[in-house]
């Protein structure tokens, strides 16, 4: 099973000057655990509701801007990645969301949500 038949192919990007009530507006609004976030036009990090609750909240920082808090390097993998490899790489490095990129553009993001999905069969 590879990462690309599971992976969530809307990925939402957002420029690291954004605020920080700003983002979490639209994780609420989209429904999403995730966005990505980007330096001069390019991805660089991702901002998580783990890095808005345990970050940014206890920092008091929603007026700051989402760069301060975006977790860097991205980590990211194939869509050509199977299920179990992804899985090795969240579990080893403790996340829940792996970047997928082909050719050097992002096509998607595959979470623990999609994890769970793809070894269930749906």
């Amino acid at each position: 099973m590879k990462i690309g038949d599971y992976m969530e192919k809307e990925v939402v990007m957002v420029d690291e000057g954004e605020k920080v009530i700003d983002v979490a507006r639209i994780l609420g609004e989209k429904r999403i655990g995730s966005v990505i976030v980007t330096k001069n036009g390019k991805p660089y990090g991702i901002f998580t509701e783990r890095d808005f609750f345990s970050r940014a909240v206890m920092d008091n920082g929603l007026d700051n801007s989402v760069g301060m808090y975006a977790s860097s390097p991205l980590i990211t993998v194939s869509p050509e990645y199977t299920v179990e490899e992804a899985s090795k790489i969240m579990a080893d490095m403790k996340i829940r969301r792996l970047v997928v990129v082909a050719e050097g553009e992002i096509v998607g993001i595959f979470t623990a949500s999609d994890l769970v999905r793809a070894l269930s069969g749906r």
